[in-house]
């Protein structure tokens, strides 16, 4: 006897049990017409711009949600850029002011203003900025 034996098919699932020694593995096999009609289909214009894999910021951008998980690394407080720093970065390709960075980060102008001398000093002390200075 073959090994048509160990099997038995359930027409309704496609779904095979295999018996080897005393376990059965059970796997579904997809249906052949729906494999091909799914193979046949041209992807959704959202698909071919995101991928069939969008990350959560790009859903968000696509459906205007605000982002509620507070735990994740990207999230900020300001619900015009949907809680997000990704979407935030992605819609101003030129960058912020110092006044809109300070409303997001929820600190004031001044506050801001005195990081980014402070950064630019050490920058300038490191050397960082040596060689576009003209002799």
């Amino acid at each position: 006897m073959g090994p048509s034996n160990n099997r038995r098919r359930s027409r309704k699932q496609y779904s095979y049990f295999l018996i080897e020694g005393n376990t059965e593995i059970m796997f579904y096999r997809k249906d052949p017409a729906q494999q091909q009609k799914k193979m046949n289909t041209t992807p959704s214009e959202i698909e071919t711009q995101y991928g069939t894999n969008p990350t959560c910021f790009e859903v968000h951008e696509k459906w205007a949600l605000p982002c509620d998980q507070t735990e994740c690394r990207n999230y900020m407080a300001y619900e015009g850029d949907l809680n997000c720093a990704v979407v935030c970065a992605r819609k101003y390709e030129n960058g912020l002011s110092l006044r809109e960075v300070a409303d997001r980060m929820g600190v004031s102008f001044p506050r801001v203003s005195q990081v980014e001398h402070a950064a630019f000093k050490k920058l300038e002390s490191a050397g960082v900025f040596k060689d576009f200075i003209d002799e």
